[in-house]
């Protein structure tokens, strides 16, 4: 799997090759793609605790955001549930959890 990780504006500040369950960072509460083994993408918001333990099914998020103000419309969302086994590439913006009041990201280096 590859893990990719991006600051605020876009920038690159880690990346790495690396089995899921060795993966150094936690992406909890990030905003992530997913992109799968047979090139499906999953984009939304980490909601899956790494912690001691296997982790073989993640939680991606979909939150009803409101992108004018980058607030909370309301606690709706829709989980996608990701078997870690089949993640090719992971991305995730660090400090982009919604309940942080960070503006709406949208600084991907290729298109969703």
């Amino acid at each position: 799997m590859k893990f990719m990780q991006y600051n605020l504006s876009g920038k690159i500040v880690e990346q790495y090759s690396c089995d899921f369950d060795q993966l150094k960072a936690n992406p909890i509460g990030e905003k992530v793609r997913v992109t799968m083994d047979n090139g499906k993408i999953c984009v939304g918001f980490w909601d899956t605790f790494l912690g001691q333990c296997k982790v073989e099914t993640a939680e991606i998020s979909q939150y009803d955001l409101d992108e004018k103000t980058s607030k909370l419309r309301s606690s709706n969302s829709i989980v996608t549930f990701v078997p870690t086994s089949r993640i090719a590439k992971l991305e995730a913006i660090l400090h982009s959890n919604p309940r942080l009041s960070t503006p709406v990201i949208k600084c991907w280096k290729t298109p969703i």
